[in-house]
């Protein structure tokens, strides 16, 4: 598994996207991979999809198809809202290792095992929040800290967004991870977002390096203005 998962992952985010993601990298995303398998089959369901190729392109690259549309300044303060077996949250933070990472997710079972993972994998700068998004937002010492905000398939634009919206700094991001279906949420969306003070831009359709058939991951990037 881990030969075949290495070297679909390094065609498709350093031949095809450019990622330049080291061995050790590369090695670090494998035992993740190891971890979420045997956790998947042994403690709690994690995920439905366990094999190396489904692994690497749907869970791996899909996580990492953020850093093809926007490059997070270094040392930035991320969060990753629902992020369940820590996807797009770990996998961002092994391709880069400077992002001051907190995971944030009303389960704890699955932040007990991202917390496995950060440390099995010599991780450090990673924090774990046991909260929904909801009440989260409402805490002094996460809102309006982090510049950049991702979730990944939670829930549609318009209810997402009040969501990712108390967690995004000044001049920072919120990244939503979405699938084809993207473009009929835009016109609910878009109110939410200037009434939130976002601005919402066109969903950016990035392929998806390896599929065994044509995928495309939707990103839609929301962005809350500097402070003047």
């Amino acid at each position: 598994m881990e030969e075949l998962l290495t070297e679909i992952v390094r065609r498709g985010a350093n031949e095809v996207w450019g990622l330049g993601l080291s061995e050790g990298q590369l090695g670090q995303l494998a035992r993740f991979a190891d971890l979420l398998t045997e956790w998947n089959a042994t403690r709690m369901n994690l995920t439905r999809l366990t094999s190396p190729r489904d692994i690497a392109v749907k869970h791996f690259l899909d996580s990492l198809a953020v850093l093809t549309v926007l490059m997070p300044p270094p040392g930035a303060r991320a969060l990753d809202v629902g992020t369940g077996a820590g996807l797009p949250g770990l996998a961002l933070k092994i391709a880069r290792p400077d992002l001051e990472m907190t995971l944030l997710d009303g389960t704890a079972k699955k932040l007990l095992f991202c917390r496995a993972v950060a440390d099995d994998l010599g991780l450090e700068g990673i924090e774990t929040v046991h909260a929904r998004a909801e009440e989260a937002g409402r805490r002094d010492d996460l809102r309006g800290r982090f510049a950049l905000v991702t979730a990944r398939a939670v829930a549609p634009l318009e209810r997402l967004l009040p969501w990712l919206a108390p967690f995004v700094a000044p001049g920072g991001i919120a990244a939503a991870l979405k699938g084809t279906g993207v473009a009929a949420e835009m016109a609910a969306a878009r109110p939410v977002a200037r009434r939130l003070g976002l601005t919402l831009a066109l969903p950016v359709a990035v392929a998806l390096p390896e599929a065994e058939e044509p995928t495309a991951r939707q990103i839609v990037l929301a962005t809350r203005k500097e402070t003047q």
